[in-house]
């Protein structure tokens, strides 16, 4: 501690001073008020010391144990806010939360018994909800969990609401001109619920929802099998391969003129350099995964026929710090993600630790600063805390709703395949216009729903008008669900064609479909396929 007192002085002699997703909506009168700087007050302004604001503050983080690391970050950002207020008369304890249940219990009802005026934590939904279960209703806490159902009874969190970014991703893909989506989740309750969130999301701003597929996350198996279903690569490997058969068949069998064989043939050479037909009936993918699973899916789709030159790819936050970015093939797709960390605190963590912050370290230091403001602002703690306008914080503006959640603002970013992605909108910097409207409370399991979509081979080829009367150039729809044993290969062709002119010989292997069976191996993306 004494390190960072010192370090901290040297600070200030250099001079570096720094609905419906939520419930009970509120509107904001004004712009967002700086934490950091909005309520910078003196010791001065209240006269001596003797007379400045008096508050017990307790800071609830596991400081030993597995989860150390992240709560020793966050107990740094916090002492940091507090030195920066350098007032004795604001008591600040750490109880460390770490340890089974039973343990934790004991620990939360230790710092209970100092009556605290606000509390600041736990990280962990499990250990919210037990501080909300036990302590005064009175007793604001600001705690880190990302889990809604962790919140109320004045428990609050600074964590970003996962469903949040999937509202400004899905707003995003309506101004992209985006009318029809497929959706693709983890199978756990977390993906289940943002499934859950998107469906709901995309009713509300009228997008349709064809396709929801859940897989196994990090089994490249069960990516690999949604990938197949979600691309209809069977279906449309069966429409490929009719297309080429009825083509081939007319070649093969009828009298035709030079000009219209000459147009049967380039049909086939266009069709022959896919092994697949059909339009898709979704022009987005939302992928609700983190980075690794949705480069892997998005490898495998392309792999299986789905080109993100006619779909666009779209993420959430979950692919922030990941290396999606680094797929030169996913050029063009979006994910909404937090602004950067400030500066500001960047440089103070920097000098007090070594290193950058995260996120999750940044939303220790708003809380504290949010604590802070409480105590010296005029209004009572639930005005304050409450407040619709909202505060700039380390990653912009936020706010916190009577619910508890925190609603934050996001940026789009777009990846160029340059390895890091660009900001291709920017995060709003105020509550005066609504940001989300989507209810996500008592929200049930969304099931998987398969795409129910036809292809007809015949719209995607032009056989002669006095042809199209004779069955064997019919093709029938095939469905979405078509297996992968129903598809029928052409077999090469060796016959004797009469014209009007002249007889002619053509053996043509173009006739002949690429079997799947001669691909051996492939690595798309470090994602190994076996056929």
């Amino acid at each position: 501690m004494m390190k960072k007192i010192l370090i901290f002085i040297g600070i200030l002699l250099s001079g570096c001073v720094a609905n419906q997703t939520q419930i009970d909506t509120h509107t904001a009168t004004s712009n967002p008020t700086n934490l950091q700087t909005g309520y910078a007050y003196s010791p001065y302004t209240y006269g001596a010391y003797g007379t400045a604001p008096h508050a017990n503050v307790v800071a609830l983080l596991p400081i030993s144990g597995a989860d150390k690391a992240i709560g020793n970050d966050i107990k740094t950002s916090i002492e940091t806010a507090f030195l920066r207020r350098n007032n004795p008369n604001i008591k600040l304890s750490f109880y460390d939360l770490s340890g089974d249940t039973e343990k934790r219990y004991a620990t939360i009802k230790s710092a209970l018994n100092t009556n605290p005026d606000i509390i600041i934590g736990p990280i962990f939904a499990e250990d919210a909800a037990m501080v909300r279960d036990i302590k005064p209703y009175k007793t604001p806490v600001i705690s880190f969990t990302s889990d809604v159902n962790a919140l109320g009874n004045n428990v609050v969190t600074m964590n970003l609401i996962p469903t949040q970014s999937i509202e400004t991703i899905i707003h995003q893909m309506t101004k992209d001109g985006a009318k029809n989506m497929l959706i693709l989740a983890p199978d756990d309750n977390s993906g289940q619920m943002m499934a859950s969130v998107a469906s709901k999301t995309a009713s509300a701003y009228d997008i349709g929802v064809k396709g929801l597929y859940y897989y196994t996350s990090d089994n490249s198996e069960s990516i690999k099998d949604v990938a197949i279903r979600a691309s209809m690569h069977n279906a449309r490997v069966a429409a490929n391969n009719r297309a080429r058969e009825i083509l081939s068949d007319i070649l093969t069998k009828e009298s035709l003129t030079p000009q219209t064989r000459a147009s049967l043939r380039n049909q086939l050479e266009k069709i022959s350099r896919s092994d697949t037909l059909g339009k898709l009936p979704y022009d987005a993918v939302l992928f609700l995964g983190n980075g690794s699973d949705s480069k892997a899916l998005a490898s495998f789709l392309r792999y299986y026929g789905v080109d993100n030159r006619d779909i666009t790819f779209y993420g959430t936050t979950l692919w922030n710090n990941s290396d999606v970015a680094s797929d030169f093939t996913m050029s063009g797709a979006k994910y909404a993600t937090l602004p950067e960390i400030s500066d500001n605190f960047k440089s103070l963590y920097n000098m007090m630790e070594g290193k950058d912050p995260d996120y999750l370290t940044a939303f220790g230091y708003d809380a504290a600063n949010l604590a802070l403001a409480m105590i010296y602002s005029q209004k009572n703690q639930a005005s304050y805390l409450f407040d619709p306008s909202g505060y700039i914080g380390t990653t912009g503006a936020f706010r916190v709703q009577p619910s508890g959640e925190s609603e934050k603002t996001l940026r789009i970013m777009e990846l160029n395949g340059s390895g890091t992605a660009e900001t291709s909108v920017e995060a709003p910097t105020d509550f005066l216009t609504q940001i989300y409207s989507i209810n996500t409370k008592n929200l049930r399991y969304a099931s998987e729903k398969e795409l129910n979509s036809k292809i007809n081979p015949g719209d995607y080829i032009e056989i002669p008008d006095n042809l199209r009367s004779k069955s064997a150039y019919r093709a029938r729809n095939i469905g979405s669900n078509y297996s992968s044993e129903q598809i029928v290969t052409p077999t090469p062709v060796s016959v004797q064609v009469f014209e009007s002119s002249a007889p002619e010989t053509v053996s043509n292997p173009e006739f002949e479909s690429v079997k799947s069976e001669t691909i051996s191996r492939q690595y798309i993306d470090s994602v190994e396929i076996e056929e």
